[in-house]
This record gives C-alpha cells, sequence and structure tokens, in this order.
C-alpha cells in the first residue's frame, strides 16, 4: 500500500485527531496479532499496522533471528531503518508524529527506531522486550517518554532483560517507566498490558 516498505492495514477512526499508533506484532505472527490490544490500549487513535518483512515459522517476523535464537544485529538495524521510513510516512499522512508500541521482536526493532531516530516517534511501549544494543549506549533521548512491560514469568527473557534496557535509554535521558507483570512472555496474559498502556498513554 501506497508504495511503503511494509505491507500495512489501518484501524480506528480516520477523522481521529488523537495521536497514531503504530503497532508492531511478535515473531511469527501478522499484523492483525495486536489489533485488540491497540482497540483496547488506544481507543480513538489512528492505529498504523505493518506486517514484518521476513518469513518466520507461520507468520513474519521484523528481523531474523540466527539459528541459536540470538538477534541478527545486521538485519535488525537494516529493517530498522525501513521502519524509519515506515514512520515518517505516518507522520506524513496524519500530520502527527506517532507512538510506537511493540512486542517482543516489535519491541525489538522499535528500541533500535529509537536508537537510530528518536524524533520519528512521540514515545514507545514496549512489550516483552530486550535492547537491541547491549554494547554500546543510546544516543541522548532528552526525555523521550518510554514504558516497559515485562513479564515475571516469561521463559523467553532474562529477569535482567527490561531492566537493562530500561537503565540504558534512563542513562540517555529518557522518561522510562519499568513495569514487572506477573504473566508470561504472552502480552495477553491478563488485562495489566492494557491497563497500563492506557495508563501511560493518557499522561502524555
Amino acid at each position: 500500500m501506497d508504495n511503503q516498505p511494509f505491507h500495512y492495514k489501518l484501524d480506528g477512526a480516520s477523522s481521529s485527531t488523537a495521536s497514531p499508533v503504530v503497532l508492531l506484532h511478535g515473531s511469527g505472527r501478522t499484523e492483525d496479532d495486536l489489533l485488540l490490544y491497540g482497540r483496547e490500549a488506544f481507543p480513538g487513535h489512528k492505529l498504523f499496522l505493518p506486517r514484518g518483512n521476513v518469513a518466520w515459522e507461520n507468520g513474519f517476523a521484523f528481523f531474523r533471528r540466527h539459528p541459536d535464537r540470538t538477534l541478527d544485529i545486521e538485519d535488525l538495524r537494516d529493517q530498522a531503518a525501513r521502519l524509519c521510513d515506515f514512520l515518517e510516512f505516518v507522520a506524513r499522512q496524519t500530520g502527527q508524529r506517532p507512538f510506537v508500541a511493540g512486542y517482543s521482536n516489535g519491541a525489538i526493532i522499535a528500541a533500535e527506531t529509537i536508537f537510530q531516530k528518536p524524533e520519528l516517534s512521540r514515545g514507545a511501549i514496549l512489550l516483552r522486550p530486550l535492547s537491541p544494543r547491549s554494547g554500546e549506549p543510546f544516543p541522548p533521548l532528552h526525555g523521550y517518554p518510554a514504558l516497559l512491560l515485562a513479564g515475571m514469568r516469561d521463559d523467553r527473557r532474562h529477569p535482567e532483560d527490561a531492566p537493562f534496557l530500561a537503565d540504558q535509554l534512563t542513562k540517555a535521558g529518557a522518561a522510562v517507566s519499568l513495569k514487572t507483570l506477573t504473566g508470561g512472555h504472552g502480552w495477553a496474559d491478563d488485562a495489566a498490558d492494557v491497563r497500563h498502556s492506557q495508563d501511560w498513554l493518557s499522561c502524555q
């Protein structure tokens, strides 16, 4: 659609004056995966739902992993640059910088766009995140708002993954809120993800 680097869908009121939200799904999923979450967490907002470009398992991902599941850093950075182009497109279409909300694979690439071009988004919600830049500091972020939602029983993340990224963002000057929920890796284990997302966005 619209000669963009990602296939995407739109949802929500087309005439909304609220800031748009870009929703980024996890590995092996599609652009529809976060639709219900988006509708519940961001009522009244225009939702942009891109599909990752990498065929993965029975769906798609935003970037590749190696066979041992470590991040393919080169592909992550290349795909994040394309996602930055998409964020610019959303801003042109709506006249506003979007918020970015990503889950798992989508949270990691969202964090990489913050590293590359933080000025393209108004803030980010990162569900079950992992740092894309574990060996280097983020650039100055000057109060950039970010909510990180980790899972206490997440079997795909080390307990220090989300706090490590939160610390990186904080040291760069971001305004970070880190919440550890009682669930696991799944973003829909309970209503906590929606509630915390709503509460955070209402303060922005």
